[in-house]
């Protein structure tokens, strides 16, 4: 700031945004004077005060009020000073100013958040190479547009790095379930993600071209095993070639090699320990957690490369990454060990969808299910059963006071009645109206196969069974449709037979099989249940029989044939998650679909046999809870039991996903509403007639 003042006076410049003076001067002999200080905070209406102090007289002062606005900081989008071929720049101004970047022939611009923060692109497909970012910013009170920032050199890398190599272990080699060190080699300061399978079982950094990391625990099995790289600038590489890799409980882990960078394990583990697949159009992270968006570095705006939010910045296209669940397409993820994408022997969400039942987790898998049958148990299948007697009881009382009151209008209007039918008699006499509409026009009866109609609702539950989760385009899930058929077939023949044969020789007792519609709508349920939580593998109800015949049997025979389809669905299920660990799923199509027969008899078996002993309806549970409210106890905490061990894996993923708390406050508010519904129709609404 330059001025007059006194000569040989003192000047002091101030500010009323900081307290300390900006500068002190003294005026030449012919009064002027200069005086330069240090960089104002941005703002409109900033008051500068200049005090000219001449000894033996007061003090003189004058101020002035300017709008100030000084240049922006600019610099690359990642901390490394490398950027993509998106040319990601950000840096800080103005809250809600107008910054404009340029760099070269490239330019973009952006509005600055509520703290300054801006980030914006500045085209599409530069060149690697190098740039010098400039950039300035504009405010709506400024009267024109800051100075510009100082010159800073930016490198663009808009190629692809080369897929990693992975040096160890080797093709056909066999490694630990937890823990087996993966190694190899890459570009310098890229990320490196290991996959097994859909599933990302580590991260590392490479250095000086090494990388090595520790994978966490992988289901027992053959596995196809890849890699692929991020660089520092944020390009992706493609997926290195998949092998085949065996994971076994007895095994050696084999050595880093010297120099190898090191890894950290992945925060998603490999399936067989709730592992969470990555999702489709997620990368690996900066921060070096697979599967998940990039996250800015540490000091930046809170903008990932390529995502700013500037008016007019184009958006960073999606990255290839591992799918959400095996035989999803259009991912980069390796397909299954033994598994061809496209063909009949490829791969479906039901092909190796199950655990060993005795595996290395196996003690707290057990935990975790007796923990989660308990649960479902007082939340769910308790108020079900009040909820239940609640309208039975409703019914009961609207069904007496409707039948008294239909009684009384009968009794009027039957006079009526007879004097109206006896002039339409009359009537009909001579006109002829008394002729019945059948000798005219009748449809015919069209009578239906009972075997036709079962055939059919078992096509139909099957198909209800496959929409469970993702279908894909190939022939695979044609060969999984038929898998699903088979097994709803033989679970159906088993929760039919075995009881009527018990029936007949135990009990003395004849019993049929009868279609149950009602059955195809658990079918929907389930499957939407396991639509809406992701559950893999999902909760299926196979059934679409039951046992007719008994209806007029005593509570006894009755709950005893309910017990006795409950154990045999029991033992089917526990004997197909048995025979599952003896299938080599990766030896061709047919091995494929022996074990996705069995995956899907076991998970339908266990559900059916779980939701059928809720205590509602014509379900089994309500003959069972009826006849013994000790044995359908039992029988529901094993039910629920093997039913939450054969879908550990999605258990275990939920409690550390957001989707836990929801279905635990879901089924904490239907055990309200049940309780309150059952308390107000048992008391309340006595008390009030």
């Amino acid at each position: 700031m330059t001025g007059t003042a006194e000569p040989r006076s003192d000047i002091q410049l101030s500010s009323n945004t900081q307290t300390d003076p900006l500068c002190l001067t003294t005026a030449a002999a012919d009064g002027s004077f200069s005086c330069s200080s240090g960089s104002l905070p941005s703002g409109p209406g900033v008051v500068l005060r200049i005090t000219q102090l001449v000894a033996g007289h007061d003090n003189q002062s004058a101020s002035v009020s300017v709008n100030l606005l000084n240049a922006p900081t600019a610099g690359s989008g990642s901390s490394g000073g490398v950027t993509t071929g998106y040319g990601t720049v950000r840096g800080n101004g103005y809250p809600q100013a107008t910054v404009t970047a340029t760099a070269g022939a490239y330019s973009c611009s952006a509005i600055a958040d509520a703290r300054g923060g801006w980030a914006c692109n500045l085209g599409a497909d530069i060149p690697s190479g190098t740039l010098v970012l400039r950039a300035s910013q504009v405010t709506s009170w400024s009267g024109g547009s800051s100075p510009s920032s100082a010159g800073v050199t930016i490198t663009i890398d808009s190629e692809s790095p080369q897929p990693p190599t992975i040096t160890s272990p080797t093709t056909g080699g066999t490694v630990a379930l937890t823990g087996a060190l993966i190694s190899g080699g890459g570009e310098t300061g890229a990320l490196v993600t290991v996959f097994a399978g859909a599933y990302a079982a580590c991260t590392a950094t490479v250095v000086d071209s090494l990388w090595s990391c520790t994978a966490g625990t992988v289901a027992a099995g053959t596995a196809q095993m890849s890699a692929l790289q991020q660089d520092a600038a944020g390009n992706i590489s493609s997926e290195s070639t998949p092998f085949a890799l065996t994971f076994s409980a007895a095994s050696t882990t084999p050595t880093a090699p010297t120099g190898a960078g090191t890894g950290t394990p992945s925060g998603t583990p490999a399936p067989g320990a709730g592992s969470t697949p990555p999702t489709p159009g997620q990368t690996p992270s900066a921060t070096g957690s697979p599967g998940v968006a990039g996250t800015p570095p540490t000091g930046s705006s809170g903008y990932g490369d390529g995502a700013a939010p500037g008016a007019g910045a184009p958006s960073t296209p999606a990255t290839p990454t591992a799918p959400s669940s095996p035989g999803d397409s259009g991912s980069a993820a390796p397909p299954a060990a033994g598994h061809t994408p496209g063909t009949w022997a490829g791969a479906t969400r039901y092909t190796s969808a199950l655990q060993p039942v005795f595996g290395q987790a196996t003690a707290s898998n057990w935990w975790i299910a007796l923990i989660v049958a308990m649960t479902a148990l007082v939340l769910v299948a308790a108020p079900a059963r009040l909820l239940a007697n609640a309208f039975g009881s409703a019914r009961s009382a609207l069904a007496s006071t409707t039948a008294a009151s239909q009684a009384r209008s009968a009794l009027a209007s039957s006079g009526a009645a007879v004097a109206l039918r006896q002039r339409a008699e009359r009537r009909g006499a001579l006109t002829g109206r008394n002729r019945s509409r059948d000798e005219f026009d009748r449809v015919p009866d069209i009578a239906v196969s009972p075997r036709v109609i079962a055939v059919l609702a078992l096509v139909a539950s099957a198909a209800i069974g496959m929409l469970s989760g993702p279908i894909d385009n190939q022939p695979a899930y044609l060969r999984l449709f038929g898998a699903i058929i088979v097994s709803f077939t033989v679970l159906n023949l088993v929760s039919v037979v075995v009881p009527r044969v018990f029936a007949r020789r135990a009990l003395g007792v004849t019993i049929t099989a009868v279609f149950a519609p009602k059955y195809l709508l658990l079918a929907a349920a389930a499957t939407g249940v396991s639509r809406l939580f992701d559950l893999d593998p999902a909760l299926l109800f196979g059934l679409v029989l039951a046992v007719g015949g008994a209806v007029e049997a005593s509570r006894r025979i009755q709950g005893q044939l309910a017990l006795v389809q409950t154990v045999s669905l029991l033992v089917l299920g526990g004997a197909a998650w048995a025979s599952s660990g003896l299938v080599d799923a990766s030896s061709g199509a047919f091995s494929s679909f022996v074990a996705e027969v069995l995956s899907t008899l076991t998970l339908g078996s266990f559900g059916a046999a779980a939701i059928a002993l809720i205590p509602l309806g014509p379900l089994a549970g309500r003959a069972l809870f009826a006849w013994s409210r000790g044995v359908w106890l039992a029988s529901t905490v094993v039910s629920f039991t093997l039913l939450a061990a054969v879908l550990c894996s999605s258990i275990e993923r939920a409690g550390v996903m957001p989707t836990a708390v929801p279905v635990l406050l879901a089924a904490i508010a239907f055990a309200a509403v049940s309780v309150s519904v059952w308390a107000w129709v048992r008391y309340v609404a006595p008390a009030l007639r």
